[in-house]
C-alpha cells in the first residue's frame, strides 16, 4: 500500500526552483517552471508535477538537451498569428510567452494565435489556457509530443498523446477548463503508477506485442490507445498539424525523447490562442450566460452511482482547495527520489509532514 506525505505548495515551489536554479537555468525561469511543476501537482495532476518532471528537467538542463538561457522570439508574425522559435528552452518558460503573445494580439485583433517550434515538453496544459481567464478571453493550448500512441487500426507508436485544453471564463459558479489527452490516459499517469507500484487499469495500453495490460512497467514499452478509438485518434492527428505543421516543429517520431538523448534537443511544437469574448458579447452578459448553463447541466438527474454532475476541471479544482488546506500528497517512494536530487544539487531537502 501506497503511503504518502504532505508537503506545502510554497515548500514544494522553494524546492523545485531551487533545483531548477542549481541545475543552470535563470531565478526568473526556475520560478515560471516551479509554479508549473506545483500547480499541477497542487491540482492533482502528479504525472504533471515535481513527483515526476523535476528531476528529468534539471538533468536536461545540466545536459544541454534544455536550454537554460533561451533566446524566445517572434518569428514571424502577421495580424492576428504568429510563430515562435523557443529556441530550445524549456516548454514552460516558451509556452508562457507564446500565451502572452496570444492575449496580446487579441487585445489588439479580437484573437491572437501563435505556432511554436523549438521547444521542449511543457508540462499540463491548462496552465497555459486559463492564463487568458483573466483577461475576459477565452484560451487554447496544444502541444505534440513524443510518440506513444497507436493511430487508430495500427500497433505501432506514430503519434502523441497531443492534449487539448480550452478555458472559458464563468460568472460566480466558476469557469470551464477541458484539459483532456487524445490518448485514453496521459503517459505520465503510467510512469507513476509504475513509480508508486500500482497497477493500471486495463484499456489504457498495450505491451509490445499488442496485448492489453495492467503492468505499468510493459504498457511504458508498449502503446498507449487513442481515447474514443478513431475519434481520439483523429484528434491527435489535428493536434499534431496545429501544433507541429504550422510552426514547422518536429512531429511524429522526429521529437526526441524526453527521458532519453539528454544532450539532444526535442524540437517541440505548441501552439497557443485567445478569443476575445467581448468581440461577440458583453462579457458580463456572457458570465451570467455561462453560470445558466452551468446551473442547466448541474440540475439534469443523476445516473446511479453518482451524487453529482461535475464540470470540466472541477474536480481539479476542488483538490487545489483541499491540498492548500492539508498539504499536497506525495508519495513516499518519490520523497526519497527528492530527497536524492537534494543531495545531488545540493539544495536544502524537502520538508513534509
Amino acid at each position: 500500500m501506497t503511503t504518502y506525505r504532505r508537503v506545502e505548495e510554497k515548500e514544494l515551489f522553494r524546492f523545485a526552483q531551487q533545483v531548477l536554479e542549481a541545475a543552470g537555468t535563470s531565478p526568473e525561469n526556475a520560478a515560471i517552471m516551479a509554479e508549473h511543476l506545483v500547480q499541477a501537482e497542487l491540482h492533482g495532476l502528479g504525472s504533471h508535477g515535481v513527483s515526476r518532471l523535476l528531476g528529468i528537467y534539471a538533468a536536461r538542463l545540466r545536459a544541454g538537451g534544455m536550454n537554460p538561457q533561451p533566446n524566445i522570439r517572434a518569428v514571424r508574425q502577421v495580424k492576428s498569428g504568429a510563430v515562435v522559435d523557443g529556441d530550445h528552452g524549456s516548454g514552460m518558460v516558451v509556452g508562457r510567452y507564446a500565451m502572452d503573445l496570444a492575449i496580446k494580439l487579441a487585445q489588439e485583433h479580437g484573437s491572437g494565435w501563435v505556432a511554436v517550434r523549438n521547444s521542449s515538453h511543457y508540462g499540463a496544459a491548462f496552465l497555459f489556457a486559463r492564463q487568458a481567464i483573466a483577461q475576459g478571453m477565452i484560451g487554447f493550448s496544444t502541444t505534440s509530443s513524443v510518440a506513444l500512441v497507436a493511430p487508430f487500426g495500427g500497433r505501432k507508436r506514430a503519434l502523441g498523446t497531443n492534449p487539448i485544453c480550452i478555458a472559458v471564463p464563468g460568472g460566480e459558479r466558476g469557469n470551464i477548463i477541458l484539459d483532456m489527452a487524445t490518448s485514453v490516459v496521459a503517459r505520465g499517469k503510467i510512469q507513476l503508477a509504475a513509480l508508486e507500484g500500482r497497477e493500471i487499469p486495463l484499456g489504457w495500453a498495450v505491451d509490445e506485442e499488442g496485448r492489453p495490460t495492467t503492468d505499468p512497467v510493459a504498457a511504458s514499452k508498449g502503446c498507449l490507445l487513442p481515447v474514443g478509438g478513431p475519434k481520439g485518434y483523429g484528434l491527435a492527428l489535428i493536434v499534431e498539424v496545429f501544433s507541429a505543421l504550422l510552426s514547422g516543429a518536429a512531429f511524429g517520431s522526429q521529437i526526441g525523447s524526453l527521458f532519453a538523448d539528454l544532450d539532444k534537443p526535442q524540437n517541440m511544437g505548441h501552439f497557443f490562442g485567445a478569443l476575445d469574448i467581448s468581440i461577440f458579447a458583453p462579457l458580463d452578459e456572457f458570465r451570467a450566460r455561462m453560470d445558466r448553463l452551468v446551473e442547466y447541466i448541474k440540475s439534469v438527474p443523476t445516473a446511479e452511482g453518482f451524487d453529482e454532475i461535475l464540470l470540466p476541471g472541477e474536480p481539479e479544482v476542488r483538490k487545489a482547495t483541499r491540498y492548500r488546506e492539508e498539504g499536497i500528497p506525495i508519495a513516499e517512494d518519490v520523497i526519497k527520489k527528492l530527497d536524492e536530487l537534494a543531495k545531488e544539487y545540493q539544495v536544502s531537502p524537502l520538508q513534509s509532514k
